[in-house]
């Protein structure tokens, strides 16, 4: 019974390690820097991202694929987002020692 507990405990503390990530935040050339990043995989891009002051990102499609009305980046990709906005406000408050998420 011990031998499991410690087991557990090792498993959730393992699993609690932070994830680093290398390279820059932001996509090198804005717009037109992800533009050519999408080509260069043979997609093209949909959609370019400000992910508040710290991040901005690509979204790249098949090519051919139709944008939504208003030329606007699908609700699968809008969701995503604006979770990833949601978990790095978390990540900044957390800095303070208020972390909610946690």
């Amino acid at each position: 019974m011990m031998l499991r507990v410690a087991l557990n405990l090792l498993l959730l503390v393992a699993g609690g390690c932070a994830t680093s990530f290398y390279g820059s935040a932001h996509v090198e050339g804005d717009r037109p820097g992800c533009e050519r990043k999408c080509e260069e995989v043979g997609l093209q891009m949909q959609a370019f991202v400000f992910m508040g002051e710290y991040s901005t990102a690509c979204v790249c499609d098949a090519p051919g694929h139709a944008t939504h009305a208003g030329g606007s980046a699908s609700p699968a990709v809008s969701a995503a987002v604006m979770t990833q906005m949601r978990d790095a406000q978390n990540d900044v408050s957390c800095e303070g020692g208020n972390c909610s998420r946690f």
